[in-house]
């Protein structure tokens, strides 16, 4: 008897099933201003294995590669006040996976305009000051 691949029956699957956490990342992480151009990364929860942290500004250059310890905590603050960029892009992860957010790390309520004005309110004060000595 010959066969062909026609002629041949293969049982079909029916059923498909994927892992309950094949989309969940092991870490989950929140970004926090804490000054200007200066953030904190909080954990959900204590990573169990080293995680990578890769910080970049808007147009994508990379600023810091960094790494996250289980000894390191839930938290971990980062300064960038050397970097023109106020806008940060941070993607945590390891060989299994990636997650990305991104900050502005400018806090709220403080503008770059407001300590310009006040810089310059304290010169009009000493000017003022000057002229009636």
């Amino acid at each position: 008897m010959k066969y062909s691949a026609q002629n041949f029956l293969k049982k079909s699957e029916t059923n498909l099933t994927f892992p309950k956490n094949l989309n969940k990342p092991d870490v989950d992480f929140d970004l926090k201003p804490t000054g200007q151009k200066k953030f904190k990364i909080v954990l959900e929860e204590k990573i169990p294995t080293k995680t990578t942290v890769k910080v970049f500004d808007i147009i994508g250059n990379l600023i810091l590669e960094d790494a996250l310890m289980p000894e390191d905590g839930l938290q971990k603050t980062y300064d960038f006040s050397y970097v023109s960029s106020q806008l940060f892009v941070v993607e945590v992860g390891n060989s299994k996976y990636n997650k990305t957010k991104s900050i502005y790390a400018n806090p709220q309520g403080k503008k770059k305009v407001d300590e310009l004005n006040k810089d310059f309110d304290e010169d009009e004060n000493q000017d003022e000051s000057s002229k009636n000595e």
